[in-house]
């Protein structure tokens, strides 16, 4: 089969088009016809080295698909030859930059049905990742405030539509034309351009002095260390980066407030709960279908073009998702 693989770690131009062997389902995978897949960060932090360890070269990355099944491994119930299919593969195993992928059917659900597989291909990653941050780690309720930076990424578009679903209030932070645009339409009810105001002076003005219930950072660095300043007692800070800083003890504890790092990858990785992926993208297509959630794709590639979209993936300035159509 056709694949783009990753020949060394390193920079995009690592990226290399091969012919690789049809992947054979394990008894709980599906084998499925990649039709569009998408870009995201960890996309290019495992090509420079994330999850190398007992990892072989080439390997394939891919970490959001939407295809057809092709084969149905012996102890998978549910799903049949044929089914139009939406997931987020493992990270630690080959993904969907190719014509073909295995998937455990745990972490599969049916394709929104209203979706093409381009835009079908752009939700499994960030709809998992802000779905399990706002509704599983900070558990949302109706009336709060909650900030969201980079709400014209990948993740944030996601995740300002689930927080008002959930009938929360949302403040989110961006800067280009296009991502501050992107957040009024996905339903914010506050925009930040943080080139052009201080976002914590504003959060602040926002909420009377108070600070937000919850606080979702998806950039991490300085901006994961101002953000504890947004923080409301007994509140929540969410990020899906990880990045350590000391202001955590001193800003966290005085307020009482609880810290989550939210890791999408982690039931597939380490081989629990898989089948509560396929139950949220199974409540996502629903949402989607019924016309309350929807993806924004900013850019379509096709698979030659891999090493591009990760290169403006790398520029951390991108709106939406950047989707490559396989088939």
């Amino acid at each position: 089969m056709r694949a783009i693989v990753v020949t060394q770690l390193g920079g995009p131009e690592v990226l290399q088009a091969r012919e690789m062997p049809m992947p054979v389902p394990g008894e709980h995978d599906l084998l499925i016809e990649v039709h569009a897949c998408a870009i995201n960060p960890i996309d290019f932090k495992i090509r420079r080295g994330a999850f190398a360890k007992n990892r072989e070269l080439p390997f394939i990355l891919g970490y959001d698909l939407s295809g057809v099944v092709r084969g149905v491994g012996e102890k998978v119930e549910g799903f049949y030859e044929g089914n139009e299919v939406y997931a987020s593969p493992s990270l630690i195993l080959n993904g969907a930059n190719a014509e073909f992928v295995c998937v455990d059917a745990r972490l599969v659900a049916l394709k929104p049905k209203s979706l093409s597989h381009t835009d079908a291909a752009a939700l499994p990653l960030v709809t998992l990742t802000a779905w399990e941050a706002l509704l599983k780690r900070a558990r949302i309720e109706m009336g709060q405030t909650i900030l969201i930076h980079a709400g014209g990424g990948g993740v944030g578009h996601v995740a300002i539509q689930i927080a008002k679903l959930n009938l929360a209030r949302v403040i989110t932070t961006a800067s280009s034309h296009d991502s501050l645009s992107l957040c009024h339409k996905c339903g914010a009810d506050v925009v930040i351009n943080y080139r052009e105001e201080n976002f914590v002076e504003r959060v602040k003005a926002e909420t009377g002095g108070r600070g937000c219930d919850v606080v979702f950072d998806t950039v991490g660095g300085e901006t994961f260390d101002r953000s504890l300043d947004c923080v409301a007692v007994d509140g929540h800070v969410i990020t899906c980066v990880g990045m350590p800083s000391d202001k955590i003890p001193q800003k966290l504890f005085r307020l009482n407030a609880t810290l989550h790092f939210e890791f999408k990858g982690a039931p597939a990785v380490y081989g629990v709960r898989l089948e509560s992926h396929g139950e949220i993208l199974r409540a996502a297509a629903l949402l989607v279908d019924q016309g309350h959630l929807k993806p924004y794709v900013s850019r379509v590639l096709e698979l030659d073009e891999l090493a591009e979209g990760h290169r403006l993936i790398e520029t951390e300035h991108t709106t939406g998702k950047i989707v490559v159509n396989v088939k």
